[in-house]
């Protein structure tokens, strides 16, 4: 095979791509220290420092020529006046069916509900297929978890959120790996 094939094979190779509010330093190294205290009190998998993140949506699969139509509604969504806002942690919570151990967000900002109908309702017309669940934002901190007790958050934290990435996933023999990709700046 040619070398111009495999390079146009290897452009229309699929990506697996979310969109998420993804931590600023300070909130990503409190979450980090978070995952460590409960590593202490639970078996289980626990977030990497450098993945942990809110997702807002599911893309999924993306070839390269839907990349144009993911950018397109993204900017459209960047330029419609989505507002800054404060994400409060306030609990760990564990779901037992599933075993996993999260962050809950207690009090739902109305400026994260905006941006994720936006997301879903725009990607959707755009011809990407999402899943269909009622949104329940929520910070995965360990997976396959078995804990004995939660920790308690001495006092609540605050995530300033002043952006939103499109993320890439990878799934490698060490677990997944997110990057961020592109970002996307709210007002305020």
């Amino acid at each position: 095979m040619d070398g111009d094939k495999m390079s146009e094979e290897a452009s229309q190779k699929a990506v697996r791509l979310f969109f998420a509010i993804w931590p600023d330093m300070e909130t990503r190294m409190q979450l980090g220290r978070l995952t460590g205290r409960l590593a202490s009190v639970c078996e289980g998998r626990k977030t990497k420092t450098e993945n942990i993140h809110l997702t807002l949506v599911f893309v999924g699969e993306v070839n390269a020529s839907q990349m144009a139509a993911l950018y397109r509604t993204a900017d459209e969504i960047k330029d419609s006046g989505m507002r800054a806002f404060h994400l409060p942690i306030e609990r760990i919570r564990m779901w037992k069916r599933k075993n996993i151990v999260y962050a809950e967000i207690s009090e739902i900002p109305q400026p994260l509900i905006d941006l994720v109908e936006a997301l879903q309702s725009r990607l959707s017309s755009a011809g990407f297929s999402l899943e269909e669940r009622s949104y329940k934002p929520h910070i995965t901190l360990m997976r396959n978890a078995s804990c004995k007790t939660l920790p308690e958050l001495a006092e609540p934290m605050v995530w300033r959120v002043r952006e939103w990435v499109l993320v890439k996933s990878d799934r490698t023999s060490g677990g997944s790996v997110y990057t961020p990709i592109d970002r996307w700046s709210l007002e305020g």
